[in-house]
């Protein structure tokens, strides 16, 4: 029987204690030459980039060592690269609490600011490491970046390319730099950059990446793979080139390929605003056998990826002993008629030290009474993972999944008969939120004219959440056409309502966006226009497998928003017509 004693490390003899102490360091029971070869170690895994090593090592160092500057610097720096902030954080403060602030300790707290997306912090960082170093180049490549996040681009391609001259052999500079003319002049402008940084370093992990993007922009889906894959060879652990290779897999329809790299979308070493830590606690299911079992689905992403994958809960919910069912507080009432013996419950998310915690008070209580017994947990996107191995694998809902409260049907097919006797179009041109870099998957008020020449056949119905009052009034003065919309209902709170307009339209024309998921979960003919195929065309050209009256109109190469538009128009009176 053990004595259940607390082990000790062995006290070091009294010459090496007096060592010790003579050179100030803490005596936690290690000799000199035992904390020496902590601290060389951690330095060396950190040179090396294997950061849970370096941090073993070094936390032993710092033991000992609680107020050496360079222990605290490289410490911080690993605990930054492995993506535990709140830990990289406390270091931090120790460091400041015993030291001025050093040009590496700003450094380091400048690079958790860009982690953390306080991009104005991380400007004023990088303008004082520019007077405290201004010989460093990786200080102007964290000001360009921190000036890229908040869209400063002519601001950081000058400052770059007056740095340039004197730094013309750094790679990462070339690579910032690049990276800024893509969002600025597009990506055929940036290629020259993006190879002058690839020839001074050609297998940063980094720069191979940046570089993929440009290829899913022009559509060449094979090329951005490929480098997504040399990219991955270069640094295996960096999470955003394996998210960006499984999406490129699932395109391609080899999605036994594309899982393995997808689940690094929940690594925690992504922006806080890319992943969430959950607080339930319960074991992740793994493809056991769930039959008489319980499982608890958690929401993750948008809530338009959320009913996207949420298309596979029927099945679970057919396989399950009990179902619960985790969502965006605007799915509640939805989720809850569609599966009426499950347990559906939202979410409140909280963020610390950069990190977003999803909780699920009303599951999680009921777990922590007693009255809820669940088996497993499993995020939402990765819910199908054991059965959608092949692109033939997935199966669509004949009628959708999702089904309109009768009470607010009934209400918008009364509203929407009182417009007119023509067809009912719904429309969504855009995403809610259109960062620059996806801007060319959208169609612009100005590229809907073939569309708008059906106005004498159809009424059209807008679904685009959002402040839309503007973007109306152009599509009034450019093609004359008024845009029937509910000034009184919240499109982007009252997802009921969404489904409610979207049952009474004959048909939705939607990006590939919110609107347009639930339009199509709802069983409503959709068509859906992009300037590239989704990733979750799974393989399929020109439909998406999931939803079985959703059809997909896209470009082969670079978006030509003309002929995508007149195919759409010409699609849409078809099936008017028909």
């Amino acid at each position: 029987m053990a004595s259940g004693r607390k082990k000790t490390r062995k006290a070091p003899q009294k010459a090496q204690r007096s060592k010790v102490e003579k050179l100030g360091l803490v005596d936690t029971g290690l000799s000199l030459s035992e904390i020496r070869k902590s601290l060389k170690l951690g330095q060396k895994h950190a040179e090396q980039r294997e950061w849970a090593d370096a941090v073993k090592h070094l936390l032993i160092a710092w033991e000992a060592m609680p107020q050496d500057l360079s222990v605290l610097t490289v410490l911080a720096h690993a605990l930054v690269q492995l993506g535990v902030r709140e830990h990289a954080i406390s270091v931090l403060q120790r460091a400041l609490e015993v030291h001025e602030p050093t040009a590496e300790l700003i450094g380091i707290i400048l690079r958790l600011a860009l982690e953390m997306g306080f991009y104005e912090i991380a400007i004023k960082l990088g303008e004082q490491l520019i007077i405290l170093e201004p010989t460093n180049p990786g200080n102007y490549v964290n000001l360009a970046t921190a000036y890229s996040g908040l869209r400063k681009y002519d601001v950081s391609i000058s400052m770059l390319q007056n740095v340039l001259p004197h730094f013309p052999t750094n790679a990462d500079l070339w690579n910032v730099l690049a990276t800024q003319v893509r969002e600025r002049d597009g990506v055929d402008a940036a290629d020259v950059f993006f190879e002058e940084a690839l020839k001074l370093s050609p297998n940063d992990a980094r720069i191979i990446s940046n570089y993929s993007i440009s290829f899913t922009r022009r559509n060449d889906i094979d090329r951005a793979l490929e480098l997504a894959l040399q990219s991955i060879k270069s640094d295996p652990n960096s999470p955003e080139p394996r998210v960006g290779a499984a999406q490129f897999l699932f395109l391609k329809g080899r999605l036994e390929e594309a899982w393995e790299h997808y689940e690094f979308r929940l690594d925690s070493r992504r922006k806080s605003n890319q992943t969430q830590h959950y607080t339930h606690k319960l074991p992740l299911w793994q493809g056991e056998d769930i039959d008489g079992k319980s499982l608890f689905v958690t929401a993750e992403q948008g809530i338009g990826d959320e009913v996207m994958w949420g298309s596979y809960l029927p099945y679970l919910y057919e396989k399950t002993a009990k179902l619960y069912i985790g969502c965006d507080p605007r799915l509640i009432s939805i989720y809850q008629r569609r599966f009426p013996d499950a347990v559906v419950g939202g979410y409140l998310d909280r963020v610390v030290s950069g990190y977003r915690y999803r909780v699920f008070p009303g599951i999680e209580k009921l777990m922590k009474n007693g009255e809820a017994q669940i088996d497993y947990y499993v995020p939402v996107a990765s819910s199908p993972k054991f059965d959608w191995r092949t692109a033939e694998a997935i199966q669509p809902h004949p009628d959708g999944y999702l089904v309109a409260d009768p009470t607010r049907a009934l209400e918008f097919k009364m509203r929407l008969s009182s417009i007119g006797d023509k067809p009912k179009v719904g429309l969504a041109w855009r995403s809610g939120i259109v960062a620059s870099e996806r801007a060319y998957l959208y169609a612009g008020i100005d590229k809907l004219g073939p569309l708008m020449a059906l106005a004498d056949k159809v009424d059209f119905v807008n679904l685009q959440y959002g402040d839309v009052t503007e973007e109306l009034a152009a599509i009034k003065d450019q093609y004359g056409v008024d845009v029937c919309n509910f000034a009184d209902v919240d499109l982007k709170a009252d997802i009921e309502a969404n489904l409610a307009i979207a049952c009474n339209c004959s048909l939705v024309v939607s990006s590939c966006s919110a609107p347009g998921m639930f339009s199509m979960s709802a069983g409503t003919p959709t068509l859906l226009m992009s300037g590239a195929p989704p990733w979750w065309c799974f393989g399929h050209e020109n439909h998406v497998p999931f939803a079985k009256q959703a059809e997909l109109f896209s470009a082969d190469g670079v978006a030509d928003w003309q002929d995508i538009m007149t195919r759409v128009a010409a699609r849409t009176a078809h099936l008017i017509d028909g």
